[in-house]
């Protein structure tokens, strides 16, 4: 009876199976990203926390969201050694937490195998052996005599089969391996070097002594049509990315090679395709404080002329994707002769002190994350994901690891649960998800600011037609993030004044109002909104309207719903604790809804009423003196 079941499943799956084979690639068709710009965040790991409340930090679960940082994906990792010991199942309650919590198109890299699954041949004479999966030259797929449609041999592919179908519904983005470029103890700098220096990786394949694989890139290519191939077989509309690459010339080898081990040729029956055919999605890391985007060598002083500020690290991050879009370019992905990938960053920051001679202070790192994120949007980049969730240490002068600067939240390492503490770079990119949420960015209106030179400025539009303006005075000195400027709106747009937001908004919700002419700017940037009496002549609304009476305390809740969503509205306190449930979880129509709240039995103080749906989580301050 089973065996009928299984071999008519595998009977069904066969056009299938044959069209990742022999059908097409990504170098045909690359499924359309409907996304918009996601921020998000690594994971990190802290012992005495569970995955479960990362997460709920990271996002903002119930009674803690305004502790949250109100991330809207995240990039978790599956590791073949950790689900080969614990089994294959053992993150679904983890993945569906996840999803419960609103985060999308969850981008997961995967790879790492067991020893038992690991590859035994040593590649680099003296060094460590091949950190492959075994047998990746095995055939792909069998006839289903295992039960799988995959050759339970080819260990990469049954790991990447096994993964893949337990978690499909949680996924959007499969990024191969993590950093496979990425050089160790023995790196030469041959990754840095330009074509015609010695052992530069543009003409000479990296040698496997050189970067973390420990093998010929070639394997890696194979580990690329593997999963590409099991992946669509399972999921045909799941995108498949290079993992978190930082060396163009890396990404250029993988291009020109096919995945044959001999030497990378083209075999037109066995090896016909370079790299490129089998990845949808650009995944890149960039950290502009090591990479040499902040200093340049001048023989006029002898030494390095530096531009330690955060509009230069900006330009550093954009400048690593444009190289890598060269080399994409190059090979044919411009939308012509093949599709053109999808973009989405998986590592980025700087840090927040100095070390060494690197940029580093608080407000460095907070200008940077916020004029990044304005910058992925403008340039449709699909995801940034800030390096890391938390500090690696406790952060104090003497600190040397620049790594452990970074993060959304002060170091997790000894901190009860929910104890959490924000740094102030971690304060500007939950700010940064909250006020960018569902809003895209405008070129035709972010060109008619007509900003100043030394004034940078974005317009973003929702979707009911409202404009939000970002705009800053232009960082150009060195360890300087206190220029000045002032900008005024163009007069024919009729705005009188604006509601002024900064970078502390998404946490303390403060704003104010400034008039719309010759408006003081710093390095650091500020959202404008037009005020409610400029918005007349467009058809929004405010989402969640709150209208309190003086005499009886009644706060009336007025909110609008544009399209069918389950809401929640509750009260709570300036800490994210929930003082009282006002409408529990319903499912309301399209219309306008009132309700009403009796502050009086509460004590002075501030508080808030937050309304949770679909749309977005939206909140007003009220005040009980």
């Amino acid at each position: 009876m089973f065996k009928s079941v299984s071999l008519i499943i595998l009977f069904l799956l066969i056009p299938l199976i044959l069209f990742c084979q022999n059908g097409k690639t990504a170098n045909d068709h690359i499924p359309k990203y409907e996304g918009q710009a996601f921020f998000g965040t690594n994971m990190g790991y802290f012992p005495n926390w569970s995955d479960e409340q990362l997460a709920d930090i990271a996002r903002g679960n119930g009674e803690i969201y305004l502790s949250g940082a109100g991330m809207e994906t995240i990039r978790p990792a599956l590791f073949g050694h950790f689900l080969e010991q614990w089994g294959y199942d053992v993150r679904v309650k983890t993945f569906e937490h996840y999803l419960k919590l609103g985060y999308k198109d969850i981008t997961c890299f995967i790879g790492e195998p067991s020893e038992t699954h690991r590859e035994q041949t040593v590649y680099c004479p003296g060094q460590d052996k091949s950190r492959h999966f075994a047998n990746l030259y095995e055939p792909i797929w069998d006839n289903g005599e295992n039960g799988t449609p995959v050759n339970d041999e080819n260990y990469f592919a049954l790991f990447v089969y096994k993964t893949v179908s337990q978690y499909k519904d949680y996924v959007k983005i499969w990024e191969v391996w993590n950093e496979p470029d990425l050089g160790d103890r023995d790196f030469k700098g041959h990754s840095d070097a330009l074509p015609g220096q010695e052992g530069n990786w543009w003409e000479n394949n990296p040698d496997p002594c050189e970067y973390k694989m420990r093998a010929p890139i070639f394997h890696y290519i194979r580990t690329l049509r593997i999963a590409y191939a099991v992946i669509k077989e399972i999921d045909p509309e799941a995108y498949v990315a290079i993992g978190g690459l930082g060396h163009p010339s890396f990404l250029d080898a993988v291009m020109r090679n096919t995945d044959n081990p001999d030497d990378g040729k083209v075999d037109t029956e066995k090896y016909p395709l370079g790299g490129g055919a089998y990845f949808d999605v650009m995944s890149y890391h960039s950290y502009p404080h090591i990479d040499g985007s902040l200093r340049k060598w001048s023989n006029k002083i002898g030494g390095f002329e530096y531009y330690r500020h955060s509009d230069k690290a900006v330009q550093g991050v954009i400048d690593l994707r444009n190289e890598f879009r060269d080399v994409l370019h190059s090979y044919g992905y411009t939308g012509k002769q093949y599709p053109k990938k999808e973009w989405i960053i998986t590592e980025t920051n700087i840090p927040r002190h100095e070390v060494k001679d690197f940029i580093g202070s608080n407000v460095a790192q907070r200008n940077f994350l916020m004029k990044l994120s304005l910058r992925c949007k403008k340039e449709n980049i699909h995801q940034l994901h800030i390096y890391n969730l938390a500090e690696g240490t406790s952060i104090h002068p003497t600190a040397d690891d620049e790594f452990a600067a970074m993060g959304i939240f002060e170091t997790l390492n000894g901190i009860k649960p929910y104890e959490q503490k924000f740094t102030e770079g971690g304060t500007a990119f939950a700010s940064m998800a909250k006020l960018l949420q569902n809003k895209v960015y405008s070129a035709d209106r972010s060109n008619s600011m007509n900003c100043p030179e030394g004034v940078q400025g974005y317009a973003f539009q929702d979707e009911d037609g409202a404009y939000t303006y970002a705009l800053w005075a232009e960082t150009i000195m060195d360890k300087n993030e206190y220029p000045k400027a002032k900008y005024s709106f163009p007069k024919s747009w009729g705005y009188s004044s604006f509601v002024c937001r900064e970078w502390t908004h998404g946490l303390d919700f403060k704003s104010y109002k400034l008039e719309g002419e010759e408006i003081e700017l710093t390095g650091s940037p500020v959202f404008f909104e037009p005020s409610l009496k400029d918005k007349k002549s467009t058809s929004r609304k405010e989402v969640l309207i709150i209208n309190v009476s003086p005499i009886q305390e009644i706060v009336d809740i007025n909110f609008h719903i544009k399209q069918t969503t389950e809401v929640i509205i509750d009260l709570i306190n300036k800490d994210g604790q929930q003082i009282e449930l006002i409408q529990a979880k319903k499912v309301f129509l399209t219309g306008e809804y009132d309700l009403h709240l009796d502050k009086s039995d509460l004590e002075s103080g501030i508080y808030f009423i937050r309304m949770i749906s679909d749309a977005g989580i939206f909140s007003k301050k009220i005040i009980k003196n």
